[in-house]
């Protein structure tokens, strides 16, 4: 699976490398055999701390999150999520939504709800069902949307992310994109219509599968 997400971001336009943050010597062993880009990084509490301790190091001023468990992740998406940040100055934090259509989606606390301002930033980050209690029958009615883990950041804010306490929400949620929130910095939000389905426990797996032999 981490081939596969690898290999996709190497084709985005984009990007101009792509590189495996991790602490465990057995995915670090796989990306060097695929001949990856790979480096150790030591235990880290949150994927967003080992991206930056990868960051400390690299002369440049956006970086881009990419989480290895999102294998349906196509190029165009990391594209899409890197635009507005390349485009606007005063974006810092950037990341992708998706349109919520099922009720087992909207109720599953493995699938992370965003709530966004008319402007497309982030209001709040939630593993409950969020908006509202919304019934199946107007489920298609209200804009209800998964965040899709994936993330670009100024590599300044990055850094300072780093320097904060973990934050109420982002303990209460276990979400520590909301540290950036608490923080005030605002996370801008752009919608992707391409399916994503992030692989959180097993049987996420093996939709996963299903779908790649089918296509």
């Amino acid at each position: 699976m981490v081939q596969h997400v690898y290999e996709s971001a190497c084709r985005a336009e984009t990007l101009d490398e792509v590189i495996v943050a991790t602490d465990d010597r057995r995915i670090y062993d796989v990306v060097a055999g695929f001949g990856g880009n790979v480096q150790m990084t030591g235990e880290c509490e949150t994927g967003t701390e080992r991206v930056a301790v990868v960051a400390e190091h690299l002369a440049c001023d956006i970086i881009a999150n990419i989480q290895g468990d999102e294998p349906l992740l196509k190029p165009a998406q990391i594209d899409l999520m890197l635009r507005p940040i390349l485009d606007k100055p005063e974006i810092q934090v950037c990341t992708l939504k998706q349109r919520v259509k099922t009720i087992v989606d909207y109720r599953d606390v493995n699938v992370v709800k965003v709530v966004t301002d008319l402007h497309g930033d982030a209001l709040y980050f939630s593993r409950a069902s969020m908006p509202g209690s919304v019934p199946e029958t107007a489920l298609h009615k209200f804009p209800i949307y998964r965040h899709v883990g994936l993330y670009a950041y100024r590599r300044e804010q990055l850094l300072a992310f780093t320097k904060w306490s973990r934050t109420p929400y982002e303990l209460a949620e276990g979400l520590e994109q909301l540290r950036f929130l608490e923080n005030g910095i605002p996370i801008h939000v752009v919608e992707t219509d391409t399916p994503l389905i992030g692989v959180d426990v097993p049987a996420d797996l093996e939709r996963v599968k299903q779908i790649l032999e089918a296509s």
